[in-house]
């Protein structure tokens, strides 16, 4: 069974992409699915690596 997750970011001070990036990595997150969610948002101009 998959059961959806979600996640909760209480930013009152801020975030940034890439502690947002770092956090899901650092959650397990396969870099594949987060490339593939970015290219959802069709943005251009960015290098994940």
């Amino acid at each position: 069974m998959n059961a959806k997750r979600v996640i909760y970011f209480d930013c009152f001070s801020g975030i940034s992409g890439d502690m947002i990036l770092g956090a899901f990595v650092n959650l397990g997150v396969d870099l594949k699915e987060i490339r593939e969610g970015l290219k959802s948002l069709n943005i251009k101009g960015y290098k994940l690596t």
